[in-house]
């Protein structure tokens, strides 16, 4: 698969990291499509190093529409508050804490697609937004998620929400962010979440 996706700082999307002692890896002898929603799956068939093979369902990408790539962005305000939302998750059914962020568009820059999302959701406009890196969305997903960090947030935008969207903006003190990071079902993306703090030196 070609990839016009442009490269975060730290990354090199589509390279191998191949490390000493590593096992072979699993040879991709087939793909077919299973389930095309907004979740897609679709079912590859692997052969083994050791000659069996082996069915796995891969999910995404998360839109029929050449969509393959989101972005989670970290909001500071100026005094170093982290601009959250509250918002009804259908997978944990029940309303959680999320960071901000959303679908990349087809040909639109992730960091460029973190300052939409961040006005979208919570009406918060940034002064700066810098991507720092990638990551797979899960082990059997070739969905990417960016994270960013924005700086200078002020609630100085419009927002903007989706038909099913229902974000509520709130700010939380670094502290209260982490309590909720460490609080079993209280957030969501906190995969992206942990490697956004890490970044911004708040972990």
């Amino acid at each position: 698969m070609t990839d016009n996706l442009p490269s975060a700082p730290g990354s090199t999307p589509g390279a191998d990291d191949v490390r000493p002692g590593d096992p072979q890896p699993w040879v991709l002898v087939g793909e077919t499509p299973g389930y095309k929603g907004f979740l897609t799956v679709n079912v590859r068939r692997y052969r083994l190093p050791d000659g069996r093979e082996a069915v796995w369902d891969v999910s995404g990408p998360e839109s029929g529409a050449d969509i393959r790539a989101g972005v989670t962005v970290l909001p500071l305000t100026p005094d170093g508050r982290i601009v959250t939302v509250r918002m009804f998750r259908a997978g944990p059914d029940k309303i959680v804490t999320n960071l901000p962020g959303g679908l990349i568009d087809p040909g639109e820059d992730p960091a460029d697609a973190g300052r939409r999302e961040l006005e979208e959701e919570t009406g918060y406009t940034c002064e700066s937004i810098e991507v720092k890196g990638w990551l797979w969305a899960g082990s059997s997903s070739t969905f990417r998620k960016y994270v960013a960090i924005a700086r200078g947030c002020r609630p100085n935008g419009k927002q903007s929400l989706d038909e099913f969207e229902d974000c509520v903006p709130v700010e939380l003190t670094p502290a209260e962010f982490r309590t909720d990071l460490r609080t079993s079902g209280t957030m969501t993306g906190t995969d992206a979440a942990y490697l956004a703090l890490d970044h911004a030196g708040l972990l």
